[in-house]
Parts: C-alpha cells; structure tokens; sequence
C-alpha cells in the first residue's frame, strides 16, 4: 500500500470515529452530491514473520471484523489467506493479548528455506521464509491403552498459545500472560509459541516393528494447567504393553520422545444423568486428573429399540464429570432408559444407563407376544384368570394395543412372564405403563409363528399345526402355571428363550380371540375365529379354526390361510365332506351339567366350542355348552347356559348347527306311578276308619288339624266329584280320610272298600 493511501485511510477512520457514527448507504433516489458514501476498507497487512514450522505471526493495519477471526466461519477465512506453495491456514487468526492488530496464525507445515507468498483478501502480496524451527517439547507419556501425551514447560522457552491471546485470556486465570511483538514476557525471556495443533500429527513407531500416525486430540493441549498435548492411535489400535515406541514429528523436537507401554485398565463410568434432549453427564468413578475424555464417544441403546451416538463436548470435563452431545441430529428420550457402551473400549461397560432404570425391561418376541421381565413375580390377583378386566387395566399401551390374556411365567423363572397382545405394528414405537409406572418403549415386531401345516377337521373347522422340531413351542409347555398338568411335555426355556441344549425356540402365545382369513378358490372369503382351549391339546401344537355360525367348507374347494400373526408353510387344503360326529348316550351329573358320549373317540378335541340343545315333552328348551379341556376319550362334559334340568323329565338332544347327529338319544327320566302292597305289612301311618259290613252309612272324618294341606268337611263333596272318574264301578265312593293319615292308611281304605264289594257279591 502506498504512503498516499495509508494516510488517505486514517483519515477517513479518523473522520467515522469523530463522527460517531458508521458508514452509511445512501437510500434510492438520493442523489450523489447530497450522499457522503463511504466504503470500509480491506485490511492490510503491515508485517508478516514465520515463528517455527506450523506458525506465522501476522501484523495488520488494525484490528480484524469479528466475522474475520471467528471459529464458525472457518471455512470462509480460509479463502482470505492465498498462500503459494500449497500452504493454508488450519484454524482462525488469534489476537495476541495486549495488542490490537498482531495475529498467531496457525498454519500447515512449512518447508525449511522455501519462499511463500501470501495476499490477505485480494490486498498486496507479502513474501516469507518457510522456517526451519520445531516447537521444544521436552517429554513423552503414556496416558491411556491408546494415547500418550507430549509435553512442554515454558521454563524450556515454550508458550502453548491459549495463554498469550487475547480470545482465551478471560478464562486461563494467572496463566494469561502477554508477550510483546518479539515474543517476550515482561521479564524478556523468548519464547516458542505452539499455535493452534488442529490437524496435526505425528508419527509413533514401536520397537516391534508397528508405526502408526497418531492425531492430535482436540482442546487438549492447554488443558488442566499443562502444555500436554494429547495423541491418539487410530481407532481400534492400541499400544502393546511391553513395546518401547518412539515419536517423531516435522513440526516439533522432543527431548525425551521414547516411552515403554504398559497395560492401563479402562476408564469406569459411574453414572449419567439428562441436560436436555441432545446432551446429558456423564460421570467417572474417579477424576481422571486430565482430560482423557476428549474425543471420546458412545454409543446409547434405548429401551425402545433406537440407538444413538453422542460425543463429548470438548473443555466440559468438571473434576470426574463431562458433557456429552447427541450428534447425527438425533434427540434423547427423557421417558426411556438407555445402556451406554463406550465406543473402542476407552470405558469398561457397566450397568450404568442414562434414564431411570426400567421397571421392567420389554422384549417383543413376534407379532402377538411380548416377554416382560418384571422386579419381582406378580401378585396372584395380577395374573388370575378371573380377574383378566381388572389385569388388562394394569397395561396402559400406546396406540391402541392391549393384552389379550393374563401374563404368564415362564416356568424356572423369577419374574419373567409371557404376555399376549394384540398384533403389533411391525418397526412402530410402543409405549407401556404397568400400574402407573414411568412408560418404557418396545419396537413392534415384524416376526410371525411358523406353521408347518394345515388340515380340514370337520364341515367348518381346519387346524394349523406347529412343531417343536421347527424351533416353535406353544406356552403351554413352558409357563409355570401349565407344568404339572403337561408331563413330558413341560419343559425351561431361559429368556433368551433357549432350551437346555441351546436351541432357539419362537413361543406361541395365547389365541385367545385370535383369527385368520380363510380364502376359497371359489371366491369365498372367510374369518376364521380361534376355538379356545384347541392350542396345545392332545399333545399337539395344532390349535383349532371355525367358520362363522351356520357355513361349511365346500367339498372340493381349495382353501388358502392367510394371518397377521402366523406364516403357514403348507397353507393350503381341499375340501372334503366329513360325517358329523354321532352322540351315543347322555347322562345327568347335576341339575346343571351332563356327560355327552360320543359312538366313537374322535382321537382331538372336536367337542370344543360346540352346543346343544335339550328340548322337554312340554316344549321347554334349554341350551347347553360344551366344558373345554372336559373331554375324556369319547365323553365330554356340557353345562348348561341358563336354566336347569328339571327332575322326571325327559329331554331331546339335538345338536345345534349339525356338528353331531343324535338319534333316539335322551336326558333324564320321566316319573313312575307307585305300586300297590299289602296294607297288613304296612304299619299304620294315620288313622283309618273302617266301615261295618252291611252299614251304608258314611264314616265321620276325623277334626281338621291343616287347614291348607287337608280338604275340610265342606270340601267332600267337591273332592267327591273332581276323583268321580276314578272310583270302582260299583258306585260306592272312597272312605274319607284324613291327609295325615299316610300312604298306609289309604291303602287299608282301599283294601276294606274292596272287601266290601266282593262281600255284596256273595250275598
């Protein structure tokens, strides 16, 4: 710049400063001669020194915009500095402290004795000599399995940066300090500057032949109150303890640069809490005395499925204590627990998880079943059949979901339990809240239950059948509550839901309301409803499908199932007609309940979720619903759905829906009349009058003792004409006698009255 332009701009300085105020553009429509525009200039460097091999110290004619030094516009500032000779700016300039226009300006290596030119945003070009000077380092250390550190003293002459400009000063306490333009403090002692280390390198090569490039590890090398950079070997790479390794580097001398590793035990994370949604705490068991989290990860598996990596914050470590920040734009779910996993193993992994604990910890075994591993066991009532209203309240899922059964435990295990749900959404997120407890979060599955096949069992019902050998197991062979009555066919599962032998096993829940889609090569289409208690009987893991009420199968169709819950191999059958089942016999147990025999053992449970209906001589009906699970061989157990059976009765069984014939079969017995003894071997039950042979006059009855239980005197001649029908022909009438009399005394009556007949006949 010339003398003439050097003044020119100090005087328009000069001139805004007295001012007060800044440069202003002149609005549209004002005319030239009425607007004082005036252009800020571009700023111009004054002096330009090389300090060692990765430094210049750059003088300019003022001091730089704020946008022209500041870290987030890196990238921008770089383009102002057009070196020659591939050389470039590696972080921003820094004001030194004390002045107002002296920058360090961190740059790539130089090459000893070469000639660089250097133009600041367009301005005139400034020549320098590539220095030959490396920054004194004076030690070397190992500080953890994978990085060491390099240190320097400024009682050695050498100055990291961070303490001698002006951006840093407000937080380095007594260790800011100035120095003048020669690079003096205020006792005149030199000193080498280390300008900023992004990027750098340097190399470390081990007696046992390995040679790695170890990168420096960001904001470490003015930290804790030492000049300690630290490096780093690439990820994965650690030092092998024994190896003596040697560091070399073009941009510094090391007095002491050998170190012999040695194995170091990893950091120990203590515990984690939340800041917000993209950063959290990270805590270690002990102050690690330097700031050995720097540049390091993890990695945060959620409860519900998602993973997350988050880094550290670089100069956030407090005493034991670092910010860590979510990266990749993902967020923390404050309602969810996450498991923290050390990236490259600078922490050991512990049990230590960002989030309150889970209650209970989820897994979604397939599309219908979840496990859930509870504290503790739940309570009896948590898990009684007959509470099942009241259990499905204890699930509070989101979106719709809920139980279809009660939780049941798998058998050898504490807390871990089965539970039946309605279909998931295969990759949606699930929110569940047992009891009020802070929700935890479980992907739906997309994996469904591995049928082998399918077979037509009756008119209207088809069965899918499973097997163990396949790796499927029905819940009913591994739950505690079912083990007793399963024999041989109980068997442990561990949770990861493996078998003594390690094989892997898919559980099928409970069916209960469950379906399928039931589709015929004639265009029928069908859902196909479970029948309870069909899944695991028989020894067989081939739960029961009926049509809707009142439709058959058409022989000769060929019908495909298709489900939300199961994949069938072989899912596919053909029609055929099937006899009903023939009922042989009935027998009462109780006014509520009768025994149901079959002519023949149906070899499965094909009495299951059938009916019958009973119908009396006087047209009275009763329906009556097969007990599940009751079947024993060809006899199975029917109550009755209201209603019951009436004593001396007789009922007419009739299947309902055509599942069975039943010809000529009955319940009950009608009543029988009682026969007629001889009244002498009868004891006397009541007193009987006799009459007189010859003596026509009727009998006095004896004095009424139950007015409503025994006809009085004014009743005789009513109860006379309403039994007229059943008195002998002769015209003679029945003796009256009292109601208590007893069975005995009438049949005296009776007798006597007959006596006097054939008396007559002899007269």
């Amino acid at each position: 710049m010339t003398q003439s332009k050097k003044v020119l701009s100090s005087i328009l300085v000069a001139t805004t400063i007295i001012a007060g105020v800044a440069p202003q553009v002149a609005p549209i429509g004002v005319s030239a001669a009425g607007t004082s525009a005036t252009t800020a200039s571009v700023a111009a460097i004054t002096e330009l020194r090389s300090l060692n091999a990765m430094t210049l110290q750059i003088k300019f004619d003022g001091t730089l915009p704020a946008a022209d030094v500041a870290d987030s516009n890196l990238d921008a500032i770089k383009e102002h500095f057009e070196f020659s000779g591939g050389l470039s700016i590696v972080n921003v300039p820094r004001l030194k402290s004390g002045s107002t226009d002296t920058y360090i300006v961190p740059v790539t290596i130089q090459n000893p004795g070469q000639t660089y030119t250097l133009s600041y945003k367009g301005g005139a070009t400034q020549t320098f000599t590539g220095s030959n000077v490396k920054v004194g380092i004076r030690d070397t250390n190992q500080v953890t399995s994978d990085t060491f550190e390099l240190e320097s003293f400024q009682a050695d002459g050498t100055v990291d940066y961070a303490n001698i400009i002006a951006a840093y000063a407000g937080g380095r306490g007594d260790q800011a300090f100035v120095v003048d333009d020669d690079n003096r403090n205020a006792a005149g002692q030199a000193l080498q500057v280390i300008s900023s280390l992004r990027d750098r390198s340097v190399t470390l090569t081990g007696s046992n032949g390995d040679i790695y490039t170890a990168n420096y590890v960001p904001f470490t090398q003015a930290s804790d109150r030492r000049q300690a950079p630290k490096f780093r070997l690439p990820a994965g790479e650690t030092l092998t303890p024994g190896v003596t390794y040697t560091v070399t580097s073009n941009w510094a001398t090391i007095a002491n640069p050998t170190f012999t590793a040695r194995a170091m035990a990893p950091l120990t994370i203590d515990s984690a809490e939340f800041v917000d949604a993209t950063s959290f705490k990270l805590t270690l068991a002990a102050d690690p005395g330097m700031d050995l989290l720097a540049g390091r990860s993890v990695v945060l598996k959620g409860t519900d499925g998602s993973e997350l990596t988050a880094s550290y914050r670089f100069s956030s470590r407090q005493g034991a204590t670092g910010t860590f920040d979510v990266t990749g734009g993902g967020t923390l779910n404050e309602a969810i627990a996450y498991e923290i996993v050390p990236q490259n193993n600078w922490a050991a992994t512990t049990d230590v998880t960002l989030g309150q604990k889970a209650a209970y910890k989820i897994e979604s075994l397939n599309a219908m079943t979840l496990q859930i591993i509870f504290p503790e066991a739940l309570s009896a009532d948590e898990v009684a059949d007959s509470n099942l209203d009241a259990i499905k309240k204890n699930f509070v899922f989101s979106d719709g979901l809920s139980i279809v059964n009660v939780p049941r435990l798998k058998s050898g295990s504490k807390s871990t339990y089965i539970v039946p749900v309605t279909v998931q959404e295969p990759g949606k997120t699930y929110t569940l809240s047992y009891k009020g407890t802070p929700v935890e979060t479980f992907v739906g599955s997309s994996a469904k239950i591995n049928m082998r096949d399918s077979a037509q069992v009756t008119n209207d019902t088809f069965e899918i059948e499973s097997f163990q050998a396949d790796g499927v197991v029905d819940y009913a062979n591994i739950i505690a509550a079912y083990a007793g009555g399963r024999g041989d066919q109980a068997f442990v599962i561990d949770d990861d839901n493996r078998d003594a032998s390690g094989k892997q096993f898919q559980v099928i829940s409970s069916l209960r309301d469950r379906s399928v889609t039931l589709t015929g090569t004639n265009g029928d289409v069908y859902t196909a409803n479970y029948v309870p208690f069909t899944q695991a009987s028989d020894r067989r893991q081939a739960p029961k499908f009926r049509l809707p009420v009142g439709e058959k199968l058409t022989p000769g169709v060929t019908y495909t199932i298709t489900s939300d819950w199961a994949d069938v191999a072989n899912a596919s059958f053909t029609a055929k007609e099937i006899a009903p089942l023939v009922i042989a016999k009935a027998e009462a147990i109780d006014t509520k309940s009768f025994e149901l025999t079959l002519a023949k053992d149906p070899g499965m449970d094909l009495l299951a979720g059938r009916q019958v209906e009973l119908e009396s001589a006087d047209g009275t009906t009763l329906v009556a619903q097969y007990r599940y699970s009751s079947r024993q061989g060809t006899t199975g157990i029917f109550d009755l759905v209201s209603g019951e059976l009436a004593k001396d009765t007789v009922y007419t069984i009739t299947p309902l829906n055509d599942w069975a014939t039943a010809t000529n079969v009955t319940l009950g017995e009608a009543a029988t009349a009682p026969g007629v003894t001889d009244p002498d071997k009868q004891p006397d039950k009541g007193v009987v009058v006799t009459p007189e042979k010859g003596n026509n006059n009727k009998p006095t009855p004896p004095a009424v003792t139950d007015s409503q239980n025994t006809p009085s005197v004014t009743d005789t001649q009513a109860t006379k004409s309403e039994n007229a029908k059943d008195l002998p022909k002769t015209g003679d009438t029945m003796p009256i006698i009292p109601m208590t009399a007893g069975l005995g005394a009438i049949l005296t009556a009776v007798y006597m009255l007959l006596k006097r007949k054939f008396t007559k006949l002899e007269d």
